[in-house]
């Protein structure tokens, strides 16, 4: 592999170091791995040690990591501009390039999209847009459910020990169990203005709904002149073998919010509705706004990765290499090893262990061995799989061996 920057061990340790004192830390300790390169499906260590990456740095790369088109892109928009005013005062083409584009993969008439710089940020617009447009405050959201760490996100996040220390958070949110349709209509009060949902939900461990469960607050929302907001941040551009995780139950929501991968790499998020609805953000004029989001040189990356995707018929392969995975993993449950069960969609893939205690001793001895995998925010018994959709079949394999080796090590202690 070309540029793997290998670094001397002391200048790693220098790294690792400065990391501890000059970058804020959320979770303690210290990092073995110091990353100097990444390329397709492989990470590489200061050390030179290449790991087959099965995270997609969170479900991001799923172009891979340098995806070539993408580079490409993103030097001709360095060369050419790197910002101006992005939102209200220009034309930009990179930017109506990009949301043509993400137009044509987005169903139905859900085809105008406000620009942002992250999920987090584009969710944050989506629960604006629905307050504003339904007239009401109260937000349904779900048992499970994540949606990011900032104020509004955060509210609609629902694990509490996220939530607490910041509260009071956006007042109004009440939670129901995710794919409970008759709890959903019962919280659905007067007040209700939006319900957000993850079609599949991600944190939770790759949640899968029942049948009819989607439709049905489709169905409530319309009896109630409420907004429905899908967050397909992580579970779109493919992931789950189709463009975004709504197509596997046929159901169109008002808005979709959309991140993580968008970008092919670069950070780009959006939320999109249809003309009519988008309008609302029209009165008052510049009652939303940014000052980064659909920076050109994002969208140019953007645009580039969904072509790439649509030429290299990613998402069908997604939907062929899980069918792949799918049956690895049946043959890693059935060879009782440590591995209770796992819930996948596409190459979106959740791991339970048997003893769940291990989960993160897991992770590390995977590591340690040269494959990347995760565990999950809101269930730590639970291994994270989303490699990038162009990795191939043996370093998948390959991948998936390290990982059961890794159990039968840690389980067998």
């Amino acid at each position: 592999m070309t540029g793997t920057h290998p670094l001397e061990p002391a200048v790693a340790d220098r790294y690792r170091d400065e990391f501890l004192r000059y970058l804020s830390q959320t979770v303690p300790g210290r990092k073995e791995l110091v990353v100097t390169a990444a390329h397709g499906s492989t990470v590489v260590g200061s050390d030179g040690t290449e790991y087959i990456d099965l995270t997609s740095g969170i479900a991001v790369a799923n172009v891979g990591h340098a995806n070539p088109d993408v580079v490409a892109a993103v030097r001709e928009m360095v060369e050419t501009m790197t910002h101006v005013n992005v939102y209200g005062r220009y034309v930009i083409p990179a930017q109506v390039d990009f949301a043509r584009e993400l137009a044509s993969i987005t169903p139905a008439d859900l085809d105008v999209s406000f620009l942002t710089n992250s999920g987090a940020e584009a969710i944050e617009g989506a629960l604006k847009l629905g307050r504003k447009a339904s007239g009401r405050p109260g937000i349904l959201a779900f048992e499970g459910a994540f949606h990011g760490r900032t104020m509004g996100a955060l509210s609609v996040t629902w694990k509490e020990q996220y939530r607490r220390p910041f509260e009071p958070l956006v007042p109004g949110v009440r939670f129901v169990p995710f794919g409970d349709l008759e709890a959903a209509e019962a919280a659905m009060t007067d007040d209700v203005g939006v319900v957000i949902v993850e079609p599949i939900q991600g944190e939770a461990g790759v949640v899968i709904p029942p049948d009819g469960f989607l439709a049905g607050l489709r169905q409530l929302c319309d009896d109630r002149g409420a907004i429905l907001v899908f967050d397909e941040v992580q579970g779109g551009m493919g992931r789950s073998g189709r463009w975004f995780s709504l197509e596997h139950w046929d159901v169109t929501p008002d808005v979709i919010v959309s991140a993580k991968a968008l970008g092919g790499g670069l950070p780009l998020g959006a939320f999109t509705a249809r003309a009519a609805l988008m309008a609302t953000l029209l009165d008052p004029p510049l009652s939303h706004l940014t000052t980064f989001g659909g920076n050109p040189v994002s969208c140019a990356a953007g645009l580039a990765a969904i072509r790439f995707i649509k030429r290299n018929g990613l998402v069908e392969r997604a939907a062929e290499l899980g069918t792949h995975l799918a049956t690895r993993l049946d043959a890693m449950v059935d060879a009782g090893i440590g591995v209770a069960r796992y819930r996948a969609r596409g190459l979106w893939t959740a791991i339970d262990l048997v003893d769940p205690s291990i989960t993160n001793t897991v992770v590390a001895e995977a590591q340690r061995r040269g494959v990347l995998v995760g565990s999950m925010l809101h269930n730590a018994a639970t291994i994270r799989i989303v490699p990038p959709l162009v990795i191939e079949r043996d370093q998948l394999d390959r991948g998936l061996d390290v990982l059961a080796d890794s159990v039968v090590a840690i389980a067998g202690r």
